[in-house]
């Protein structure tokens, strides 16, 4: 037992969990100090990202979740508080859209779905500027009035009159809420006429007017007051864009961002963070809006020559952010090759393997280290590449395929047809990726043993690291045309695969995209990761076995089923064409029974339905994965709030309808310490999809 590793293991804990905070991850001291300035790690030499957030251009940061858009943010944010010129404003875009939802649960009602969004969004923008002028300028008359005008309803845009049919479901005593005049607080709607049914539930509207504040001129004016006071620049930094759907970023784009973005380059700066894949940018100039991508392969393909290259540079920053937060956190009493069993493998094989089950992404690194860290550290070991595998594992199971396959907040890849790949056609596209990528090596094995295997690649690979009668074949990775990856977005999005790789297709003039299954979902398959080290990567994993060019496409055109509803007749698409002529069963005779559908819609619509009933907040959802992730640990709201860039005030407030449905519990000692109940984990986190026949 390292009794010196034991002596400073809280703080190597805390500097493992400081890399897992979502939201605005504000680490501080046990002072309150913002450890930040000084915990923050660039993906490249001299600050390279964070100086393209802090120039003078309009910004988009694209990254998956947990590559570290909030915190780059928010450092920028420190960085502009020193200056008296320029001031920041953050806004998270997901709790905009949160109100959005809780005020209007009728999801048919997309006008006025779209009107709510702009309206918070705005508001939004002018609660923060109000506040950091408030902060800045503690008494300033002009800034007063010109709030005092907007509550007046004196900033209308009245391009934005429109007329709409709203239904609304709602309790007699809600009923005015309808109708009447809204300010900064809500949206101005003046209602033409109210029809009540008998049993009064319901409120049927026709809304001749919406009136929505106009950006334009409130923007101007709030201009002219900063530039009297020696203010050039403000910076919007809006951040969890990608938590909207695509008709609320419509909505914010083409209302809001395009506005600013056209019209007031030289004071707004628009900094934006989205997930690749998942951002609507609507007619804005690209070069308007450079982006910067934070995946590894993305961000360093660039500046690397090869993929060895990408590997070295990713694996560097890897080093570069343990090896700060270890310096920070335990005072430089420990360093990176403390914490490793450096006799059972050198420093350069953790960092691989971390490299493997995390792609690089620090919020994966944090997880991944703080399950390691229960198994070695905290008991007096180093941590061992046994302990990595366990904790990828882990993450893998309890994290990304819990929040892939359980999460009634399903975020889809725009780039996926949303009645053809949902989640759980998702769901049976990643297994039957696993299924083929199994197979390819149990069908090389048994070639080899009856030595009909003819490449030798793969000959050689099963000659050098066969142990005993157990073979090592790598087959975690595959190819697949550009012209198609896209397919593999959504399941990019929630990390089962990565990309890795591009090259040259064998077709003239195609290229091809390479991919590899998650790491610890690889373990947990028993299918081999990598490539053999004789081997170059190129050589490997081009070889046609890994080509799923025309596999991936199969699988999702199989999802689609045509069949009669009234006979169960199953039709080919040659006879679904004939039927289009008559609209009568071929079999039954029926008319207008046969349909197109996605085959696991009847199969899965008793799931869909407890999906449905497990709707809750996103903020709620937030503090049930916090309690979650750290299932062992009792939880204060204010240990919870900094974790979700919540007030401590809110999540208590969140708290009370979660512990009286049972979702949570508490102990009440000092203060409340809140735990997930086994409920809510069935309910919420359980495999539920693999229990399904």
């Amino acid at each position: 037992m390292d009794q010196e590793l034991l002596s400073v293991a809280s703080e190597i804990e805390k500097a493992f969990k400081s890399l897992i905070k979502s939201g605005r991850p504000d680490i501080t001291d046990d002072e309150n100090n913002s450890l930040i300035e000084s915990l923050y790690v660039d993906l490249f030499d001299n600050d390279y990202i964070l100086k393209q957030v802090l120039d003078d251009n309009h910004t988009l940061l694209k990254g998956r979740r947990g590559t570290g858009k909030s915190t780059i943010f928010l450092r920028a944010e420190q960085e502009l508080q020193k200056s008296k010129k320029m001031f920041a404003i953050y806004i998270n875009l997901q709790t905009c859209y949160e109100e959005v939802k809780s005020a209007n649960s009728d999801e048919e009602n997309l006008a006025l779905t779209k009107y709510l969004t702009y309206k918070n969004f705005l508001t939004e923008i002018l609660k923060s500027i109000q506040k950091r002028f408030s902060s800045k300028f503690s008494s300033d008359k002009e800034f007063e009035d010109l709030f005092k005008a907007i509550e007046e309803g004196k900033y209308i845009d009245k391009d934005f009159q429109r007329s709409i049919d709203v239904t609304s479901i709602q309790s007699q005593e809600h009923k005015k809420d309808i109708g009447g005049k809204l300010s900064l607080k809500d949206v101005t709607i003046n209602a033409a006429h109210n029809s009540v049914d008998k049993n009064e539930s319901t409120v049927s509207t026709k809304v001749t007017e919406l009136r929505i504040f106009s950006i334009h001129e409130i923007l101007k004016r709030i201009k002219e007051i900063a530039h009297k006071r020696g203010i050039s620049k403000i910076y919007l930094f809006l951040d969890d864009f990608s938590e909207l759907n695509l008709d609320s970023q419509k909505v914010v784009i083409d209302s809001l961002i395009a506005p600013i973005i056209s019209s007031y380059n030289e004071t707004y700066k628009v900094k934006l963070a989205a997930y690749p894949s998942r951002i609507y940018t609507g007619n804005i100039d690209s070069t308007k809006l450079p982006s910067y991508a934070l995946d590894f392969y993305d961000a360093f393909e660039q500046s690397s020559n090869t993929y060895v290259d990408v590997e070295v540079l990713a694996i560097d920053y890897i080093k570069r952010t343990l090896t700060r937060r270890l310096e920070i956190y335990t005072e430089n009493q420990i360093n990176l090759e403390e914490i490793f069993d450096l006799d059972r493998a050198p420093l350069e094989e953790y960092l691989k393997t971390l490299f493997n089950c995390s792609a690089s992404i620090p919020r994966s690194l944090g997880f991944i280290l703080n399950y390691a860290y229960l198994s070695s550290i905290n008991k007096g070991n180093r941590i061992t590449i046994e302990n990595i595998n366990t904790a990828s594992i882990k993450y893998y199971e309890e994290n990304i395929l819990a929040d892939f396959i359980n999460d009634v907040r399903f975020k889809q890849s725009f780039y996926d047809d949303k009645d053809l790949l949902d989640q759980l056609a998702q769901k049976n596209l990643m297994d039957k990726i696993i299924e083929k990528l199994f197979n390819v090596k149990r069908e090389m094995i048994d070639q080899y043993q009856k030595g009909t295997l003819k490449k030798q690649i793969f000959v050689d690979s099963l000659k050098q690291y066969r142990k005993g009668s157990m073979y090592w074949l790598p087959t975690s990775h595959f190819f697949i045309n550009q012209e198609t990856e896209k397919l593999l977005k959504t399941l990019e999005l929630y990390f089962i695969v990565n990309k890795f790789n591009e090259g040259s297709s064998r077709e003239p003039g195609k290229k091809i995209s390479y991919y590899g299954l998650n790491y610890g979902l690889c373990l947990l398959k028993r299918i081999d990761y990598g490539r053999p080290a004789f081997r170059r990567t190129y050589d490997y994993w081009r070889q046609e076995e890994f080509n799923l060019n025309e596999y991936i496409p199969r699988v999702i055109s199989n999802i689609e089923i045509i069949k009669c509803e009234s006979c169960n007749k199953i039709y080919d698409e040659t006879e679904y064409n004939i039927y289009l002529n008559y609209k009568r069963c071929f079999k039954c005779t029926e008319e207008n029974t046969v349909r197109v559908t996605n085959k696991f819609q009847t199969k899965f619509k008793k799931k869909i339905e407890e999906w449905h009933e497990k709707r809750l907040p996103d903020s709620y959802i937030n503090i049930l994965r916090i309690l979650y992730n750290n299932i062992d640990v009792e939880m204060t709201a204010f240990e919870i709030g900094t974790q979700i860039d919540r007030h401590h005030l809110s999540v208590t407030q969140a708290m009370r309808p979660l512990v009286s449905n049972n979702y949570v519990r508490y102990k009440e000692r000092d203060k409340r310490y809140y735990k997930i109940t086994d409920t809510a984990v069935t309910r919420f986190f359980s495999d539920t999809l693999n229990t399904i026949e």
